[in-house]
């Protein structure tokens, strides 16, 4: 009996430690453990292996943006600002702005500064926390006129780009010291601009709703770029987090609790073009193991030979998971190439 309970106790345990994203809306990078966290509507998750399983991380909150600064993860639950140390997972002190809207998006500059956005307030604040047991506030800009959305701090020009909500959404800037706005894209073309940010090389990226889609963005957001579709798994692509070490966008998919990866590396770089890679099915999925970052090519095909789909997104070196491509009720063959390398399922 004593066993029986022993075993009962130990599945519960490690029921309550594997999760599956629910009511996602921000994901984040932490470089020095190289995992991701994603809000998890009343709770957090942390991942170590690109989603393939997810566990809480301790009793952390965080509904919407997340950022990772100075060995601590600020996290926006429900209107309150919380610092927590990412050893320990232990809160290390919170924020509550008095009279906010929604409190939604939230960028960082690295040396203790949070800049957040009020999606209903229309406003910008700068959160001091350099210390995150005391973090204080101002309001840097207000009555912006718009929704603002996802938040990135662009250090080398001292201007927060905020991105908007709405049909043909602009992306503005707001100087960090006068809070002066200004205007980069005066009507982006897309509609309901959620997440941003930078790749360290002066390029943005930015997920919208309405078309889904990754748009990529020079540093003064006079070029821009479709680089991922929604045939890549995204659905409602929310806030968006670049992995500048692995050359990564993490994706938090908020129309089907989904967080998505993308390869952007520079496949040049990358001498060991003839190591191969594997590629099996796993339920609705495929795995893809990659011993070293290269584009994967997939294109799929019916039973009778006519293409459905091609996606070719460069990889870096590990596991990835893609949905498989061809509805269920059909039967075709899908095709992946790498280097040399030619892979086939049914």
């Amino acid at each position: 009996m004593r066993f029986v309970f022993a075993l009962i106790s130990l599945c519960a345990g490690l029921a309550a430690q594997a999760q599956t994203p629910n009511n996602i809306e921000a994901v984040e990078y932490d470089p020095d453990g190289n995992r991701w966290f994603v809000s998890n509507g009343s709770s957090l998750l942390v991942t170590e292996d690109q989603g393939q399983t997810w566990s809480f991380f301790g009793e952390a909150v965080a509904s919407h943006g997340m950022e990772v600064m100075n060995g601590a993860l600020y996290a926006i639950g429900n209107n309150v600002i919380r610092a927590y140390d990412l050893a320990s997972a232990e809160l290390m002190g919170s924020l509550v702005i008095p009279g906010v809207g929604f409190l939604n998006g939230m960028g960082n500059d690295g040396a203790g500064l949070l800049v957040i956005s009020d999606f209903q307030g229309s406003r910008i604040f700068a959160v001091n926390a350099t210390n995150p047991a005391e973090m204080s506030y101002s309001q840097l800009t207000g009555n912006l006129g718009e929704a603002p959305n996802g938040v990135v701090v662009d250090t080398d020009n001292n201007r927060a780009i905020v991105v908007c909500w709405g049909n043909n959404a602009d992306i503005l800037a707001v100087d960090l010291e006068s809070g002066d706005v200004s205007t980069l894209v005066d009507g982006s073309g897309l509609g309901n601009l959620d997440g941003i940010d930078g790749d360290g090389n002066g390029q943005y990226y930015v997920s919208s709703w309405s078309p889904t889609r990754i748009t990529r963005y020079s540093e003064e957001f006079s070029v821009s770029e479709t680089v991922v579709t929604g045939a890549a798994g995204l659905s409602s692509p929310a806030d968006i987090s670049y992995a500048l070490g692995l050359d990564t966008l993490g994706v938090a998919n908020s129309g089907n609790d989904n967080v998505t990866f993308h390869g952007f590396g520079d496949p040049a770089s990358n001498v060991a073009e003839t190591l191969g890679f594997d590629v099996r099915r796993a339920g609705n999925d495929m795995l893809i193991d990659m011993p070293v970052g290269r584009m994967v090519h997939l294109t799929a095909f019916d039973a009778a030979g006519r293409m459905l789909v091609q996606r070719s997104e460069f990889l870096p070196s590990g596991q990835f998971r893609w949905p498989w491509p061809i509805e269920g009720h059909m039967t075709g063959v899908v095709q992946l190439r790498s280097g040399g390398d030619v892979k086939s399922l049914r």
